[in-house]
């Protein structure tokens, strides 16, 4: 099977690669910002469990089509900045749900989340038939909003006050968007 490698104008999405292991496994270091908002009520990784996740992603010998996670780097050095990656919310009801992270904290606010999240979801919604595409995050992470919201993606639920976390209360929400929603949005860009 090919490579995948798709391409904006800042952040390439591609394959996972063996070199990406030590730099992933920094990125995954449980001291790292991006834990502050990525789910941070799950908790955060021991250093083992973040070696051990970087060695599952960058020596994975199975490609599945479509891809479940590809590595976000940046199109100008080729750094890795962060993963996209989708997981079955319903697999009986064809119900996908995704994933993004921007690990670099040097990275936030410059685009790179909302681009990397537009041509992950152009992948996905080109390689399945899949009707809809969503995330969920919570009101604590007002980046992945932000992102959603900039693509188009409609709040579809809240959970009102649904997280306790770090001495407040949080909403969770679920964000999605139709595959004719995604389509006519992304001709009229053209």
């Amino acid at each position: 099977m090919d490579n995948v490698a798709l391409e904006g104008d800042k952040v390439r999405l591609r394959d996972w690669q063996p070199s990406d292991f030590a730099p992933l496994r920094d990125l995954l270091d449980p001291a790292r910002p991006w834990h502050e908002t990525n789910g941070p009520y799950f908790g955060r990784p021991t250093a083992d469990e973040a070696g051990s996740r970087a060695l599952k992603l960058t020596s994975r010998t199975v490609t599945p089509d479509p891809r479940t996670s590809l590595a976000v780097t940046d199109l100008g050095d080729g750094r890795l900045i962060g993963q996209v990656s989708w997981y079955w919310e319903s697999e009986e009801t064809d119900w996908r749900r995704l994933g993004l992270v921007i690990y670099d904290e040097l990275y936030w606010g410059g685009g790179f989340g909302t681009e990397a999240l537009r041509l992950w979801t152009s992948y996905l919604f080109a390689r399945t038939d899949a009707l809809r595409l969503d995330f969920a995050t919570f009101s604590g992470n007002p980046g992945m909003i932000a992102v959603g919201r900039s693509l188009g993606f409609v709040e579809e639920g809240r959970f009102r006050q649904a997280r306790r976390w770090s001495g407040g209360v949080h909403d969770a929400v679920v964000y999605g968007v139709l595959r004719e929603e995604w389509q006519r949005a992304n001709r009229s860009a053209e």
